[in-house]
């Protein structure tokens, strides 16, 4: 392996680290409109069996709760994929390394002529 390789395993991971962080934040958002949304269609479940004015239909809240569980269960899926992309890009950059190095270490053959 060259020293480009080094660099655009290097690269890689940087970009594996980038898009991890923006996938859990998206997530994390997500993950807060799914409380926000479930605690609304409580309320307005509640409001129902009260007979007073809620904060929203139940019967629109649900389906939403619902299309927002399963891009919230995508995400995760997603991240999962890039947590393992992340983990192979990590060994590969660290043996890369580690190759370097004992190269370095090694004297050439030249030298020992």
């Amino acid at each position: 392996m060259s020293c480009n390789d080094g660099a655009r395993l290097g690269s890689r991971l940087f970009a594996l680290n980038l898009r991890l962080a923006e996938l859990d934040e998206e997530a994390r958002r997500t993950r807060m409109e799914v409380v926000r949304l479930a605690a609304r269609l409580d309320d307005a479940r509640l409001a129902r069996i009260l007979e007073t004015e809620g904060p929203g239909d139940p019967d629109q809240l649900a389906p939403e709760l619902e299309r927002l569980g399963s891009a919230l269960a995508r995400q995760e899926a997603l991240i999962a994929r890039v947590k393992k992309s992340q983990a192979d890009a990590r060994v590969a950059y660290s043996l890369h390394r580690i190759r370097e190095r004992r190269r370095a270490l090694e004297p050439s053959v030249e030298e020992e002529r």
